[in-house]
């Protein structure tokens, strides 16, 4: 029987090393896993600080606006910062400029909504003998809003308020002086708003002369406007260019 070789005899390995080159992989893998792990929690951890500054920062700058008033932006719109810069004269300056452009634009939408405009020219003249005067019949050739009506020889006022009221007359008459008278008739009285007188050439081929007048006036609502010439049987032209009345 031949002797036995020490390397035929050595045992080829112990029970506990048996599965050891199987277990060596799963142990880096779960090394891997662990390092992963953590990996992810530190960057969590930056996120999330990285949040918390931004949020603190977002605040800090909606408390200064709030304190501010407005952006901090230099350039144009963003006026706030440089007039603080400079003075505190300039702020106010600013501040009151932008007041009276608030309530100008405020007062500029009133007038829009409540302004009313009339434009009459003259379609007949009435002459009466018992009170010395002549009238004039008008109809409108230009009108917006309801404010004003004109109703035959006067215009009535349905809204209250500051108007400009202009009236004109052209004569061709030989009478050495003539004039027109306008009135204003309501709350219970009578007033002359203004009047108007010229001088007439004697010649009949020259007698022609215009009486205009103009005056701004705070009219109430059922005011009661009229134009008259205080001469009976006054020759005057009713062309729109020549005779005519307006607020």
């Amino acid at each position: 029987m031949p002797a036995s070789s020490p390397f035929l005899l050595a045992p080829k390995g112990s029970p506990g090393d048996m599965g050891g080159p199987v277990r060596e992989p799963a142990l880096s893998v779960a090394l891997w896993l662990s390092w992963g792990a953590a990996l992810g929690a530190v960057a969590c951890a930056i996120a999330l600080l990285t949040q918390q500054t931004e949020l603190q920062s977002l605040r800090r700058e909606v408390s200064r606006l709030q304190r501010s008033g407005g952006p901090s932006q230099k350039g144009e719109g963003y006026p706030w910062q440089s007039l603080r810069e400079q003075s505190p004269d300039a702020l106010e300056a600013w501040e009151n400029g932008e007041r009276s452009r608030r309530r100008r634009a405020v007062l500029t939408q009133k007038q829009k909504k409540k302004r009313s405009v009339l434009h009459l020219v003259p379609i007949n003249i009435t002459s009466k003998e018992e009170s010395d005067v002549t009238e004039v019949m008008w109809q409108p050739a230009l009108k917006r809003g309801r404010g004003l009506e004109t109703q035959g020889y006067v215009v009535r006022v349905w809204d209250t308020g500051v108007y400009l009221l202009y009236s004109q007359v052209l004569f061709h008459d030989v009478t050495f002086t003539m004039g027109q008278v306008v009135s204003r008739e309501g709350q219970g009285q009578q007033e002359t708003l203004f009047r108007c007188i010229r001088s007439m050439p004697s010649n009949p081929d020259r007698a022609y002369n215009s009486c205009y007048s103009a005056g701004v006036f705070h009219l109430h609502q059922g005011d009661i406007l009229s134009v008259t010439i205080p001469r009976a049987r006054a020759k005057l032209s009713l062309s729109p260019h020549g005779t005519f009345l307006g607020l």
